[in-house]
Formats: C-alpha cells, sequence, structure tokens
C-alpha cells in the first residue's frame, strides 16, 4: 500500500521523536501532498520534517516499510526508533551530504498504530522531499515484488546491452553504417539509463558508488538520449525531414551537455528548461514518423507505434516530476525503453535481412553473368576460330600444293599435320579445360610444321623448356601465341626471324614465355592492346588474357619494342586456379 496522502508538514526543522513527546507540539506549516516536491511552496533547498501516524490490523504479522525517492538525504523515525539513514541529514553544507537508495525495514510487529517521522534535507537538487510514497504492507510481499522488479530490470537492461554490443560491432565491421551506430548508442544510454531507476540495479554491483556520479550518468543519459533518438530515426527515414530544422532542434543539446561540467545543483535548476526542450523534440518526432507513415516508408508503422510508446512514458514521467500528475509510473519509462528498442531491433533485423536477400540475389546475379560471360567468351573464340581457319587453310593448302609438285612424301607429311592441327582446334570446346604442356607443345609443332612450308627456313622455332611436361595448362594458349608471333612479328620481316618457346621452373609456380624477334609493336598500340578489338590486337590475345584472369585472377604481360620483336608472358602458379 503505498502511503499518499497528506501528511504534517515541518519546514525548516529537523524534528524527532522527542519533540512530540509532552503538552507543548511543534506547530505544523502546512499539510503537504505525498509524493510531492515542496518546490513552489518553499525554497528549493532546506530541510525538513514529514510526520503521520498509520494504523494496521493485527492480521499482518510481518510489517515493513519500503522508502522509494526522497530528495535527497533522509532519516526514518518509527514509534521512536531510528530504522534508517540515508546519506547525512543536516542544516550545515559542510556536514550534509547527499544519499541515494531505497530501502525495505522491518516495523515493530507488537504494535498496530505507527508515529512515522521522515526528516529530509535537500541542499543540492532543483526539488526536495518524499517525490515518491513510501510503501507499507508485508515483508515477505514487499521483498517479492521488489525482486521481481529487479530482475525484470536486470533482463530488460541486460538485454538491451546485447544489442548495443551487437549493432557496435556490425558497426565495426560496417565503418559507413551509421545507423548501427546510433542505435548502438541509443542502447548504451536507455540500458544504462534503465539501470538507475525503479530498484536502481546498479547498486546491486557496487553499493558504494558515490551518489555525484550516478547523479552526472542520469544528467549525461537524459540530456542525450532523445538526441540520440532523433538521429536514429532520421538515419532510418532521411527522406522525412529538412537538415536546417533538425540542427535547430539538436543545437540545444550542446548547451545542457556544457552544464555537465557545472555543479548538480546548477544542473538540476535547469531541469525544467531541459523538459520543455525534450517535448518539442518529442513532438518533432511525432511528426517524421506521421511523414514516413503518410509516405508509405519500410516499417514506418511498427516504428510510430514503438516511438508513440516511449513518448507516452516519457511525457508521464516529466508530468510526474513536474507534479502536474501523481500516476504511480515509475516503471514505465524502462517498459517504453525496452518496448521501442525491441521495434527499432525488429525493423533493423528486417532490415538487414532484406539487404541480405538483396546481396543473394546480386550474387546469383553475378553467378549468371560469370556464365554469360563464359559462353561469351567460348563463342567468341568459335567466331575466332571461324575467322582463322579460312586464311589459315588457304595459305596451308596452297603449301601443301606447292610441295606435292616436288615431294610427295612431304606432302603427306603437311596433310597429316594439317589434319592434327584442325582435329585440336575443332576440340576446344571448354574456356577452363586443362591439357598437359607435351600435348600444347605437340600442338605448336604440329602448327609451325605446316607454317615452315609456307616460309621454309627463314622461321625457326626454338623450345627452352626446363620443366616438366606433365604440369596443366589451359588448352589452346600457346598455339595462339606462337600464331601472333609469326603472322605479326616474324613474317613481316624480309629475313623472317625466330619463335621461342621457354618454360622457367619458379617458387610460386611455372613461368612460360613466348618471344619472338620480328618487328615489335609501336608503344601507343601496345597500351591497348588488350582492349575487345579482334581487328587489331591478333589472333586471340584478349580472349586469352581474359581466360586466365578467368581461371589464376592473372593475365598475362606483354613487353615489346618497335623493330627489336616482342614477348608475351604469363605465370601458372602451383595450385591450379585462384
Amino acid at each position: 500500500m503505498a502511503l499518499d496522502g497528506q501528511w504534517e508538514f515541518y519546514w525548516n526543522q529537523l524534528l524527532t521523536p522527542e519533540d512530540f513527546e509532552g503538552d507543548l507540539l511543534p506547530t505544523i506549516d502546512t499539510y503537504i501532498k505525498v509524493p510531492s516536491t515542496w518546490k513552489g511552496l518553499y525554497p528549493q533547498n532546506g530541510v525538513a520534517t514529514y510526520r503521520m501516524q498509520l494504523k494496521y490490523p493485527t492480521m499482518l504479522r510481518d510489517p515493513a516499510l519500503k522508502t522509494n525517492a526522497i530528495s535527497m538525504a533522509y532519516k526514518l523515525y518509527v514509534n521512536g526508533e531510528l530504522l534508517l539513514e540515508v546519506g547525512k541529514v543536516s542544516e550545515d553544507p559542510s556536514i550534509f551530504r547527499d544519499g541515494q537508495g531505497e530501502y525495505i525495514v522491518p516495523l515493530p510487529k507488537d504494535e498496530q498504530e505507527l508515529d512515522l517521522i521522515i526528516q529530509v534535507a535537500n541542499l543540492t537538487f532543483d526539488k526536495g522531499g518524499i517525490r515518491e510514497s513510501p510503501v507499507f504492507g508485508s515483508m515477505k510481499v514487499i521483498e517479492q515484488k521488489r525482486t521481481t522488479q529487479l530482475a525484470l530490470q536486470l533482463f530488460f537492461s541486460s538485454g538491451i546491452f546485447i544489442f548495443a554490443l551487437y549493432y557496435l560491432v556490425l558497426f565495426l565491421l560496417q565503418k559507413k553504417n551509421k545507423t548501427a551506430l546510433l542505435f548502438s548508442l541509443l542502447c548504451i544510454l536507455t540500458a544504462t539509463r534503465s539501470m538507475l531507476w525503479g530498484e536502481t540495479p546498479v547498486l546491486i554491483f557496487s553499493d558504494k558508488i558515490p551518489t555525484e556520479v550516478l547523479g552526472y550518468v542520469n544528467y549525461v543519459t537524459g540530456f542525450n538520449l532523445i538526441p540520440i533518438m532523433i538521429l536514429f530515426i532520421l538515419s532510418v527515414f532521411p527522406l522525412d525531414y529538412k537538415k536546417n530544422q533538425a540542427y535547430i532542434l539538436l543545437l540545444p543539446t550542446l548547451f545542457f551537455d556544457g552544464l555537465l561540467f557545472t555543479s548538480p545543483g546548477f544542473m538540476s535548476s535547469f531541469t525544467v528548461a531541459l523538459y520543455i526542450l525534450i517535448m518539442v523534440q518529442m513532438l518533432y518526432i511525432i511528426w517524421t514518423m506521421i511523414k514516413a507513415v503518410v509516405n508509405k516508408r519500410d516499417n514506418a508503422l511498427m516504428m510510430f507505434v514503438a516511438i508513440c510508446i516511449f513518448i507516452l512514458t516519457v511525457t508521464q514521467g516529466i508530468l510526474r516530476y513536474t507534479a502536474f500528475t501523481n500516476g504511480n509510473i515509475r516503471y514505465m519509462f524502462i517498459y517504453g525503453n525496452f518496448a521501442v528498442i525491441m521495434a527499432m531491433s525488429i525493423i533493423q533485423a528486417r532490415s538487414q535481412a532484406k539487404t541480405q536477400q538483396k546481396l543473394i540475389a546480386y550474387n546469383k546475379t553475378l553467378v549468371e553473368a560469370d556464365r554469360l560471360k563464359d559462353r561469351i567468351m567460348a563463342t567468341e573464340m568459335a567466331f575466332l576460330q571461324a575467322q582463322i581457319k579460312p586464311h589459315f587453310l588457304y595459305n596451308a593448302l596452297d603449301a601443301i600444293a606447292n610441295v606435292s609438285e616436288e615431294d610427295g612424301m612431304k606432302a603427306s607429311e603437311l596433310i597429316t599435320d594439317l589434319s592434327i592441327y584442325l582435329r585440336n582446334s575443332l576440340e576446344f570446346n571448354s574456356l577452363n579445360k586443362m591439357v598437359r604442356m607435351e600435348k600444347e607443345l605437340e600442338f605448336v609443332d604440329t602448327y609451325f610444321s605446316i607454317e615452315q612450308a609456307r616460309f621454309g627456313e627463314k622461321i625457326d622455332l626454338i623450345k627452352e623448356v626446363d620443366i616438366s611436361l606433365d604440369i596443366q595448362i589451359p588448352s589452346f594458349i600457346l598455339q595462339p601465341l606462337v600464331e601472333n608471333a609469326v603472322r605479326h612479328g616474324i613474317s613481316k620481316r624480309i629475313n623472317g626471324g625466330r619463335v621461342i618457346i621457354r618454360g622457367i621452373q619458379l617458387q610460386e609456380g611455372v613461368r612460360i614465355e613466348v618471344e619472338d624477334n620480328g618487328v615489335g609493336i609501336k608503344a601507343e598500340k601496345l597500351s591497348h592492346l588488350l582492349e575487345d578489338d579482334r581487328k587489331e590486337n591478333g589472333v586471340g590475345l584478349y580472349n586469352i588474357h581474359h581466360r586466365l584472369l578467368s581461371i589464376y585472377g592473372k593475365g598475362f604481360e606483354i613487353k615489346s619494342e618497335e623493330g627489336l620483336g616482342t614477348r608475351v608472358i604469363l605465370v601458372i602458379p602451383n595450385g591450379g586456379n585462384k
């Protein structure tokens, strides 16, 4: 049972039970409503004594009294006995010390009438007095209720702290995700503030925390909770607000944060101004959310409902503090905070799930695009082969015809080489097909044998291969490079030239070089050689380069100097594909 009602009030007096004995009793200044503060009736800083008489039935075998919020230091006397002192009650500022905490004290069991006297001293805070009514009842019931409420507060606060940690880690992994950072800060402020309200769970971990420290933490969270919520909401719904309006509403918060460097008493004198600012900021939040709902933003309706619950609890807390209402809302702020945090967490989870779905769809698109690219490259290679073969066939057949007039046996060998060449080139049907180095070199020999029938001793092939011929390399890689060296390099020289194939073993893999001493490539053309321009770039260089990129993550390198020749360098890494 909350001991609401009219209490005897003695201003500027610290009366003890002895003062109420005998015939000459102290004069009552007034009867004051509990819960309330004496601000407005008397100076905000001072001392006073509250007194009331309580009767209770004999069936109550474990009577007890629970003190709640009393500003700031107080003593409790019951039937002439001092049962509790919180802080240091004194009119002398040098002796006075703030106190904080809510306590359950057992009452006399053999009496059904109690004389309650509470001395209150407030020399620092903005409002002094019994701000929340003491609660009378069964010790067992009061302790059970307190334990239950304490467990709920710890559950809510720890749950919110977990949300804060999760979104802080998310921000550290995604530095551009400001929404995650703001939500983490909002959770930290909410959880911290919840530890200071109601049953004050923070005192479980240490009951020696100075009152001044708890006061400063209370002010820090109170000054910044609504501004952080505004920033979070604006980050979620950036299209439904104007920056100038938001800045104007957030700017006064800097003034209140500056008050943290002053004394608690000075800070508390601006409490009413703070509450006015908070009310204006909350109205702005509601207006922003209404626009988001009207504009049909994702999750706007759920957020709006949660925000309304939160604002309702904050508003009732403000009205309670300013004595406009006496409703018992000591835990509603905590519940309202938890409701809005849960709603925001659901919204954040939905947003992340939606982003994840987009990423999955995007990855599928990339996979399909990669497959399409491979098909296009395969088509391009087939198209390139269709272009190359007639040109090469005409020259090869012409050479065979010339040889057959002089050497039938040689012509027969050339026809066999041509059939092997055509079979190998027509068998190329996979971008990722791997063959042994030995087979690829045989393919090159077949091709070069046909070309030598045309050019004779003017062209020469040299192989300096100091690697295992069993290594696997992508098919149809060396022959097009050798063909480019012949067609665009040494065949354009009057005296012809040579093509050198090198195989060098490296620690990280195998280095393969195809070098010629042909006419070389102009510098301005070399810089654009691997662009997709088949007419200018020779036989399949673009496709070979991008095949190597898709398989190993690195293409080949071309070094050339006009008049001196060209060298193509590629590396087959250990371990195969990238």
